[in-house]
């Protein structure tokens, strides 16, 4: 069974040469000095490219410091959350850029979970999880990835999945990233998105993760992945990663010009 595209030509470019140029170009546009050890993953913004390519890319660049053969990707699901976990059980996703496997033998690990199933409607229009695939793709054309949706995000899931990821992959770092997908804040003007956000992600990239939990409990910060971000903080924690570095941040607003409304955008890279 294959997953095809349902946001190409609206959230990416629906042609191949203009969307592999696209991704290069912002991949050429970052430049990145230090050198990561051991990646464990990053944070990812999934809006429009336009929007947040080039936000996206500064996470990308990063992971091509390492050698990996495989992508736990983790993405919110926009429009069903009456589930805990949902791993894309198909054989193959498709992009403009081709097609991008599946890695069957990891889906069905996670499939004899019981929190774990396979609801194909989250996933065929989900988008979160498909705009990360053609920066995979560009970076490491021969990656086969893990694709999972959250639907109820909570501490409690988070927590479980990080424990669930670190028994099945404990012993494949070596060859595996996770890729988060999240935006932050969305549709407040570019001051108090600027703060919230910045809060936030001063407490990620010093992994100060029960007071992550508590601006999400208390509803002081958003990020519509948040689920996946606790998950990566755990993951790093259970799995002794003990450094983050946020590489970029910005908002809609410096691509639009409206400062009125923004969502905002953070690249994060994990590492040891």
């Amino acid at each position: 069974m294959i997953r095809n595209p349902v946001v190409a030509g609206g959230f990416y470019p629906g042609s191949q040469k203009v969307l592999e140029e696209q991704v290069k170009a912002f991949l050429e546009n970052v430049e990145m000095e230090k050198k990561f050890d051991d990646i464990l993953g990053i944070i990812s913004p999934h809006a429009g490219y336009v929007y947040s390519g080039q936000c996206a890319a500064y996470g990308f660049k990063a992971l091509q410091q390492k050698d990996f053969e495989t992508a736990v990707i983790i993405a919110p699901s926009h429009r069903f959350g009456n589930f805990k976990y949902s791993v894309g059980d198909f054989d193959a996703y498709l992009t403009p850029l081709g097609r991008i496997n599946v890695n069957k033998q990891l889906t069905k690990q996670l499939l004899e979970y019981d929190e774990f199933d396979f609801f194909p409607l989250a996933h065929n229009s989900e988008h979160s999880l498909e705009v990360q695939l053609p920066f995979l793709q560009i970076i490491n054309p021969q990656v086969q990835i893990v694709p999972i949706l959250l639907g109820n995000q909570n501490v409690e899931n988070s927590r479980n999945l990080a424990k669930i990821l670190a028994g099945i992959f404990g012993d494949k770092l070596a060859t595996t990233v996770f890729i988060i997908s999240s935006d932050l804040s969305h549709y407040y003007d570019s001051n108090t998105a600027a703060k919230m956000d910045l809060e936030l992600a001063s407490k990620i990239e010093t992994m100060q993760i029960d007071k992550v939990e508590k601006l999400f409990t208390e509803h002081r910060t958003e990020a519509c992945g948040f689920g996946g971000i606790l998950t990566l903080l755990h993951l790093a924690k259970d799995l002794h990663y003990t450094q983050v570095k946020n590489l970029k941040y910005t908002h809609s607003g410096e691509v639009s010009g409206d400062f009125k409304q923004v969502v905002g955008y953070l690249a994060s890279v994990v590492h040891k």
